[in-house]
């Protein structure tokens, strides 16, 4: 591959990215084509995806919607490997529905967990991300649609509309952010494996802290679940395309002649539904991708409710309540998001039993806000360790969330690169909370416009600081605050189990460590 070829696209997956659906490459590039040129040449302009083997995927039971009427997207994350392992029939391993409805004022995206037991046409229960992997013309993306339809649709009685879908691998997962150059990302803990006890799990070596993915690393994390389960899991993949779409690569803007160009890039990375292939459809998208981009639309996860079996050691299927499926169903048509935090498993690990078993009892001082209880003292102690090795102020939180501890003997000092390649101070505290792959932590660094703080939701006065809230629906996921000498913020755990008037108040309780 030349290295022009790897230049980062710009234009139309500035919008793709916003919206969380590489599909929207698609429809954004064919927007700006139609803004700046005739009709016609939207037929050359799609060509590349039109070629034999590129738009393949047929599926007759999607649905066709209005021209410019809401649309539901499909994204599947195939598990196909290289190598040695090339001849495995591959699963859905990740299964994503997004839906834009121009009548919202957000964008829904949603996580169907690939360890659900569900009812498989044509072929009894099993999990759903077996699916993808059934042989015969009705099989493959097109079994997973049928799958998910029937799931819908015997819980709530209504029909549950899909219009396209799309397909990336591993290999390909890890070119697209390689092109872009990397996503920033706000790494929750430690994640390490190498299977040195004799293990057979995906081997990662990465540390916390706001940093740089790209490559084998953004695949190691967004598939990784080896220590906690597939709902942390699902809100780990989201959370990364959610920043995606700050990546550098994603900002900068290509001349609108590299249309075709990027097109071209686009299929060689993805494979797409047989819409494409219809300029009636194309048209249709572009309607509503044109009245989208000028609402630019918020994105609302939605939680997908399910619970574990009675026994998860022997049984580790996933099950859901029709009723739950019905709440999930109705947040997800009207984009609403969900308003608590998604339902984790409730069997504790051999490392969750430990952390409970070491955390020393104590008495704790009382904190107005309930779910808090004080710990100035362990903080203050973190503090003293990582102060003498940085060059700018430390706070550490006075507060913490009840039945949580420090993880590690001290914070995470390093050195961070921005887009330019200059070079910043950065720290983090990690927090381990209640509940399998729950941590929450403390961010601080001297770059004081790193692109997760672009466009808070909410500013909030308490005392002389000014707190950016950013949200996700109706949960906070982060609060921030600037100094003239760096940036700090509390980031939630990813399931983002922690009320939003807790973390307002962690975020206040930072103390610069006076020494």
């Amino acid at each position: 591959m030349s290295p022009s070829d790897e230049r980062p696209p710009r234009l139309g997956l500035k919008l793709a990215l916003r919206g969380l659906l590489a599909c929207f490459l698609v429809m954004a590039l064919t927007a700006t084509a139609l803004a700046t040129t005739v009709l016609r040449e939207v037929d050359d302009i799609l060509e590349p995806l039109r070629l034999p083997g590129r738009a393949d995927i047929d599926v007759p039971e999607l649905d066709i919607p209005d021209p410019g009427g809401p649309r539901t997207f499909m994204v599947l994350g195939s598990d196909a490997r290289e190598g040695a392992d090339a001849g495995m029939a591959p699963r859905s391993d990740t299964i994503l529905l997004a839906r834009a409805d121009p009548d919202k004022d957000a964008i829904a995206v949603m996580s169907i967990p690939r360890d659900l037991k569900v009812e498989i046409p044509g072929h009894g229960e099993g999990k759903i991300n077996s699916a993808f992997e059934l042989g015969g013309k009705k099989g493959g993306p097109r079994l997973v649609v049928r799958t998910v339809k029937k799931l819908f649709e015997d819980a709530t009685g209504e029909k549950f509309p899909i219009t396209n879908v799309m397909i990336m691998d591993y290999g390909a997962f890890r070119r697209a952010v390689r092109y872009i150059g990397g996503v920033y990302v706000d790494i929750d803990r430690d994640y390490f494996n190498d299977n040195s006890s004799g293990e057979n799990y995906a081997t990662i070596d990465i540390d916390a802290g706001y940093q740089r993915l790209s490559g084998r690393d953004a695949l190691d994390y967004v598939r990784y679940r080896h220590t906690d389960n597939d709902l942390v899991r699902a809100a780990r993949q989201q959370d990364f395309l959610r920043e995606a779409k700050n990546a550098a690569g994603v900002r900068k803007l290509l001349a609108l002649s590299e249309s075709k160009h990027l097109i071209r890039v686009f299929s060689r990375y993805f494979r797409v539904d047989r819409s494409l292939r219809s300029n009636r459809q194309v048209f249709s998208m572009l309607k509503l991708v044109l009245y989208l981009s000028q609402k630019n639309p918020k994105v609302n996860e939605v939680r997908f409710r399910v619970h574990d079996a009675p026994n998860p050691q022997l049984d580790s299927n996933l099950y859901y309540r029709d009723g739950d499926l019905r709440k999930s169903f109705d947040e997800f048509m009207q984009a609403e998001g969900s308003d608590k935090p998604r339902e984790s498993s409730s069997e504790p690990t051999a490392e969750d039993r430990e952390f409970q078993r070491v955390r020393k009892k104590r008495k704790r001082k009382p904190v107005d806000v309930s779910g808090l209880e004080d710990t100035r003292v362990e903080g203050e102690n973190q503090a003293v360790l990582a102060d003498p090795k940085l060059k700018f102020p430390f706070y550490f939180p006075t507060v913490r969330v009840t039945g949580s501890s420090y993880s590690g003997t001290e914070p995470r000092i390093y050195k961070l690169k921005d887009e330019r390649g200059k070079k910043h101070e950065a720290y983090r505290l990690v927090l381990r909370a209640p509940g399998i792959g729950e941590f929450y932590g403390v961010q601080g660094m001297t770059w004081k416009a790193p692109p997760i703080l672009d466009d808070p939701d909410r500013t909030l006065r308490r005392g002389s600081r000014r707190l950016l809230l950013y949200y996700d629906g109706k949960r906070l996921r982060r609060v921030a605050w600037k100094t003239k000498r760096g940036v700090y913020w509390v980031s939630n755990t990813l399931t983002q189990s922690i009320g939003a008037d807790q973390m307002i108040e962690i975020a206040a309780s930072l103390k610069r460590l006076k020494q």
